[in-house]
Parts: C-alpha cells; structure tokens; sequence
C-alpha cells in the first residue's frame, strides 16, 4: 500500500466523490515500507490496532478495528482489499473533520456569511404601502404596481408630455398594443377624467379585459407621476412630498428662491442614514449623512421648465432608491 502522500491527487478525489473501479486501485502497485520511525504492520499477523500512517500534512490515521490478512491469500486483481476500503473511510472522515472547521469560501469573501433563504428580486416592493395608499384603483396586483413605479421613476426624467408618460408607464406590461395605449392615454390624460373610485371602483383586475387593465394601469401611473413630481415656481415657491418607508417617513421639500440670484433648496428628512442627489446636467449635487435626519443639496440659477432627477437613497439595502423629479415652472406657474 503506498503513502496517502505517494497516491495522485485524482485518484484522493475519486476516492471522496465516487467508487472506485478496479483499474483505481492503488494496490496494484509495489507497496513501499512507511518510514522506520512508525510501526510496520506484519504481513503474517495481518494489520493490527497500532498500526498507523502519518503523511506529509500530519494527519495521524490509525486502524481502529483489527484486519486480518491471510500472506497465502490471492486477490482476485479487480477485487478491492479491506485495507484499502478501510484507508477510504478514514480518508472521507478526515476531510469532512476539516470541511466543518474551515469551511471553504467562494473568491469574494473573506469570512462566513449567513445568506437568507430567499433572495427579494425586487427591492421596489418595499414602497407598496405607499403606493397603497394613494388614489390608485384598488386590486391592482403588487408586481404591476412595483413594476409602474419602476417605470415611472424612469420615464419621469426623460418625457413631459402627460400622454407620452403614461404610454411609456405601461407599454411594458402590454407589449403590441401602441393603437390601443394611445386611446386610452388620450383620455386617461384628460384632467376632467373622473378620478377611479366612481368610474372603476367596482372593476376587478384579474379578470378585467385588455382595454380595462390599460384604463386601471394607467391611472395607476398618473397618480404615481404626481406622487414623485416637485413643481415649484416664483408664485408657488414651495413643494413637498411624504413617502412611507419600512423605516419610517420621508419626507422631500423643495423651494425656489426667485430675484437677482435664484436658488433652488432641496431638504430631505431621512428616516435612516443615507444620501440625496441633484443632478444637474453633466454633474451632481450630493449631500449624505449617517444617521437619520435633515440634509440639503441647493442650486444657484436653476434652469426654468428644465426637470431635475433627485434621487434619495437610504443606507437599508432592502430599500430601493427612490427618484422624484423637480421642476421650477416659469414666472407665471
């Protein structure tokens, strides 16, 4: 029987992961005497109690049962002798010993991490008690309304157009139907529309046609629009809004100061530590702090009618980014 150290590494790798076949087995080779230092196990009396290896990592593997060997048998060569199934076993239980004290690490980490059982494939999904709470029809399914606020934070900062928004909002969840989206925008836009609970209260989502799931996906997507818009002016020179977190409120106000030298103020009230950002063209305006509380990002001479991205972010992972859009409106707003 060789060393464990003189056996290839492929074959200690078959030997924890699958049977040997017979052409695997390492007697097959000329066996070689362990060092003088060790005990010799004595081919007339078989294996005894005693008997040991020490390889070159210093693992000390003994016999623990007492194994008979007969110097007059002959082993059939695809016959695998006790000697060897019995070095497997104790191979196997060694390195289990050392999986459970060093356990191995995927490149990234540096350390054991615990990883939750489920993973949120959309952190959004923290903002539908919010979104609840506005004046959306009700029995709009949870992933429809997290994957309208998606889109809407999106299409906020890019489209003006109301119409234009609430096709974009929506285009999404009813692919192929450009025709069908452009009616009902035109209408849904209109702002004479009568407001969801007297013309579709009663209207059931899942069961509802095409057309009417356009109708309640839209409205939906007006009402977000206006929950994530700060429009301010020299005649409405103040704007705020109040989101509900799992942390708490947050709150977001903006205020123009008109004259000579114009500014735009944007105060945030973190329920957490986190940051805020104003973009403001090729560069950003960004304020943080590690606890909860107030912070500030405020701009000298706004562009007017031009929408700003705030986007607020808090240090809770779970909590996804949420992106309003400010705008100062012109003299007469």
């Amino acid at each position: 029987m060789n060393r464990d150290s003189d056996i290839p590494r492929e074959i200690l790798l078959r030997l924890l992961f699958e049977p040997l076949s017979a052409g695997d087995s390492p007697s097959q080779n000329s066996p070689h005497q362990s060092s003088s230092s060790q005990p010799q196990p004595d081919s007339r009396e078989g294996f005894g109690r005693s008997s040991q290896w020490i390889s070159e990592e210093g693992w000390d593997i003994e016999f623990d049962t007492p194994i008979d060997a007969d110097p007059t048998a002959v082993f059939d060569p695809g016959d695998v002798p006790v000697v060897q199934t019995h070095f497997e076993s104790l191979i196997k239980r060694r390195l289990k010993q050392e999986i459970a004290q060093h356990p191995p690490l995927f490149p990234w980490e540096k350390g054991l991490h615990d990883y939750p059982d489920t993973l949120n494939a959309d952190s959004s999904s923290v903002w539908l008690d919010h979104l609840r709470s506005l004046e959306v029809p009700a029995g709009i399914p949870d992933d429809v309304l997290a994957e309208l606020l998606n889109q809407c934070q999106r299409v906020a900062q890019v489209t003006q157009q109301t119409g234009r928004r609430l096709i974009q909002a929506v285009e999404a969840l009813f692919p192929d139907q450009t025709p069908t989206l452009e009616t009902i925008a035109g209408i849904v836009a209109r702002p004479a529309f009568r407001s969801p609970e007297e013309t579709m209260g009663t209207i059931d989502y899942e069961s509802a046609s095409p057309q009417k799931q356009i109708a309640l996906s839209m409205l939906a997507a007006k009402h977000i629009f206006a929950a994530l818009s700060l429009t301010i002016s020299a005649a409405t020179p103040t704007a705020q809004q109040e989101w509900i977190t799992p942390a708490g409120i947050l709150r977001v106000e903006a205020t123009y100061r008109p004259g000579p030298s114009p500014q735009l103020r944007v105060t945030a009230v973190l329920p957490t530590a986190g940051h805020v950002e104003l973009a403001t063209g090729a560069a950003g305006l960004r304020s943080e702090r590690g606890t909860a509380g107030e912070v500030v990002a405020q701009m000298d001479s706004p562009q007017l009618n031009c929408p700003y991205g705030l986007t607020i972010t808090l240090a809770d992972q779970t909590i996804s980014p949420l992106s309003f859009v400010v705008t100062v409106g012109d003299e007469e707003a």
